[in-house]
């Protein structure tokens, strides 16, 4: 005899307590996600903002034809090259 065939006549009494635990999963993980967003996310960007750091240049500039910003030219050797990765 398997567990599952033992909890086959407890269902009907268990199910209540699924219920209850599905939706306080749903509360954690909110209140969690909602810490997590305050104290990092939304710190980091006070913190950008008081630097005046830029993480995306959202406006072009208009005597340039493109968003790429171009990089600075560097001849860089393979084994540097190879450290991006």
């Amino acid at each position: 005899m398997s567990i599952t065939d033992f909890l086959k006549p407890l269902k009907p009494i268990l199910a209540p307590f699924e219920f209850v635990g599905k939706k306080a999963a749903i509360l954690i993980n909110f209140l969690l996600l909602t810490l997590t967003y305050f104290t990092a996310v939304a710190a980091t960007a006070i913190i950008a903002k008081t630097f005046r750091k830029k993480f995306l240049e959202l406006r072009p500039q208009r005597e340039r034809q493109s968003y790429w910003m171009e990089r600075k030219k560097e001849d860089y050797s393979k084994k540097e090259a190879y450290r991006g990765f």
